[in-house]
């Protein structure tokens, strides 16, 4: 029987939603959350959050070992309770829309500075954002 997920809108509420369901749970809860997130990005991802065909399409597209990155990172993010976000904003229709979209992951842990002078550091917390650009 497969197990049933709670289930989060793929946006930047969504993730923020999620942050604060992780919040709410155990140290038991977190880290088979993390665990899960160890597993992969292409079965995690669709088990928690609410994602169309084409977003999953995407997803599967996408070069294995970034994915194994992100989900380093991200599993290590949700071990330590550092903040998650996305940046998602919305697509408005128009004749410039493009098709591409670019992703773009910044971090910022305590023995770990990839993005020195971002918002987050000079306020002197961890963060681990991933802002999609179209």
């Amino acid at each position: 029987m497969k197990k049933k997920y709670v289930k989060f809108a793929f946006n930047s509420d969504g993730v923020l939603r999620w942050q604060l369901w992780l919040e709410g749970s155990t140290p038991v809860q977190r880290e088979q959350e993390a665990a899960l997130v160890l597993l992969g990005l292409p079965g995690f991802l669709p088990a928690r959050f609410r994602m169309d065909a084409q977003q999953v399409a995407q997803l599967d597209s996408m070069d294995a070992a970034l994915l194994q990155l992100w989900a380093t990172q991200i599993a290590y993010a949700i071990r330590l309770g550092t903040p998650i976000a996305l940046d998602k904003p919305e697509r408005g229709g128009g004749a410039g829309l493009r098709n591409t979209k670019f992703i773009v992951a910044a971090s910022r842990a305590a023995s770990n500075q990839l993005m020195p002078e971002s918002p987050a550091e000079r306020d002197g917390g961890d963060y681990l954002c991933f802002t999609v650009v179209y």
